[in-house]
C-alpha cells in the first residue's frame, strides 16, 4: 500500500480553495444576474397584463414559466454558490489530509449541511445565520428545485402561496446575498491574514500513514492523523500512540506537543467492517 496524496496548496479541483471560490463566484454572479433578468421580466409582463396584451400573447406560456421560474433559480444559484465557498474553506481547512478523507467528508459528513460546514471552519454566526444558512440548504433541496409538499391540515395554493412570498421577497434575498458575501469574505481571509498567521506541519508515517497539523489561520488548531498498517499490526491504535512518535526533537514537533492537548483531532481511520471513516476525537476548543 502506498501514502495516498494530500491537500496543498498545489492541489486542483476539488481539493483546491481556488476552484471552489472560482465555481462560487460564477454561481453568486449568476444569481444575481437571474435576479436582475426577473425584475424586469415581471415590470414588463406586469405592463402587458394592465395593457390587455398577455393573453394573446403566443408566447404567455414562456412569461408565466419566466416569472415563476427565475426567482427560483436565483435561489439555488445563491444556495450553490454559499456552498462552493464553503467547501473552499473547508480545503484550507483539510490541508495536509488525504484527498480521499476531504472528498469522503464533503459526500458524507457535511453534504449540504451549512450550518455544519460553518462550525467546521470557524465562521462567526450572528444571530439570524443558523436559520438564514437552513433556509439556503431548503432552497437546495427542495423549495428551489421540486414542486411543493403539502403537509397535513394545509392546503396546496397556501403552500405555493407561501413558497412564492419567501422567493419573492427582495428584503429575503438581499439578507441571504449578504450572508453569502460574509462567507465568501470568511473563506478568502483564512491562511491570508497577516494578524493571525498560519502554520502547517505534515509527516508521513512508515509508508502508508500521515499526520497533519495546522493551528492559526483564523481557524482552531487542527490535528488529522492516520494509523499505518504497521502501527495496526503491532496494536498501536490510539491517539496516545500517534502522540508517542513526536518526540521533542525539533520546533515543529514541540509545536505540535504543545497544541496536543487544546486542537481538534480527527482520525482519518476505519469503521470496525473495515471501511474509511472520520472519527473525531477531542471537541473543538472555544473560541476566543
Amino acid at each position: 500500500m502506498t501514502e495516498s496524496k494530500r491537500l496543498s496548496n498545489r492541489s486542483t479541483g476539488q481539493f483546491s480553495f481556488q476552484n471552489w471560490l472560482q465555481e462560487g463566484d460564477g454561481l453568486f454572479a449568476s444569481s444575481r444576474e437571474t435576479r436582475k433578468n426577473w425584475k424586469e421580466h415581471r415590470q414588463k409582463f406586469s405592463k402587458k397584463i394592465s395593457d390587455g396584451d398577455a393573453i394573446h400573447s403566443p408566447r404567455e406560456s414562456d412569461d408565466w414559466s419566466l416569472l415563476t421560474g427565475l426567482p427560483r433559480s436565483s435561489m439555488l444559484l445563491l444556495g450553490y454558490a454559499v456552498e462552493m465557498y464553503f467547501k473552499g474553506a473547508m480545503a484550507k481547512a483539510y490541508r495536509g489530509c488525504s484527498n480521499e478523507m476531504f472528498e469522503r467528508d464533503l459526500k458524507g459528513r457535511f453534504k449540504h449541511n451549512f450550518v455544519q460546514m460553518a462550525g467546521e471552519v470557524a465562521f462567526p454566526l450572528e444571530a439570524s445565520d443558523v436559520e438564514s444558512l437552513n433556509k439556503l440548504k431548503d432552497m437546495v433541496l427542495v423549495d428551489a428545485r421540486y414542486p411543493v409538499f403539502v403537509r397535513e391540515g394545509e392546503t396546496y395554493s397556501d403552500t405555493v402561496n407561501q413558497q412564492t412570498s419567501r422567493i419573492w421577497s427582495a428584503e429575503f434575498y438581499t439578507s441571504l446575498t449578504e450572508l453569502v458575501e460574509r462567507v465568501r469574505s470568511h473563506s478568502m481571509k483564512i491562511d491570508s491574514d497577516e494578524k493571525n498567521p498560519a502554520s502547517f506541519y505534515a509527516v508521513g508515517i512508515d509508508h502508508d500513514g500521515y499526520l497533519s497539523f495546522r493551528v492559526g489561520g483564523r481557524l482552531p488548531p487542527r490535528i488529522t492523523y492516520k494509523l499505518s498498517t504497521i502501527m495496526r499490526e503491532n496494536g498501536k491504535t490510539t491517539a496516545t500512540d500517534v502522540r508517542a512518535l513526536f518526540v521533542v526533537a525539533n520546533l515543529y514537533d514541540k509545536r505540535l506537543l504543545h497544541y496536543w492537548d487544546r486542537a481538534i483531532i480527527f482520525e482519518d481511520g476505519k469503521k470496525t467492517d473495515g471501511s474509511p471513516k472520520t472519527i473525531r476525537l477531542q471537541p473543538p476548543p472555544p473560541l476566543s
